[in-house]
């Protein structure tokens, strides 16, 4: 992925509540980000991505229903401006995640 500001749209197959969405900035294969529950930081590693999603707000539960940390293995398909990802929580591959990622703008 190239490096910026991308929009991020995603859904788990444990969610109860529809599609979720968050920020993630891209710079030099670091991944950051966040949404209302959790910040997100990983890397990318060619097509693939290693992400930890760490809960902030103790109101509200996880895209896994959950309360605690996730770290995520997933897959990424596109290039430019849009992608695709798929995958799961390491160590328990019966709870997956995919989504959509658009590209927003350059780093600053």
């Amino acid at each position: 992925m190239k490096d910026g500001i991308y929009k991020l749209i995603f859904d788990t197959n444990v969610n109860q509540n529809g599609q979720l969405g968050g920020i993630v900035i891209v710079n030099n294969g670091s991944i950051n980000g966040g949404d209302d529950v959790c910040f997100y930081k990983g890397e990318v590693k060619g097509n693939k991505a290693f992400v930890k999603s760490v809960p902030y707000n103790k109101n509200d539960t996880n895209a896994f229903n959950g309360t605690g940390t996730s770290d995520l293995e997933l897959s990424i398909d596109g290039d430019g401006d849009h992608y695709k990802f798929k995958g799961h929580i390491k160590n328990d591959q019966s709870k997956t995640i995919s989504g959509k990622i658009t590209f927003l703008s350059n780093l600053a």
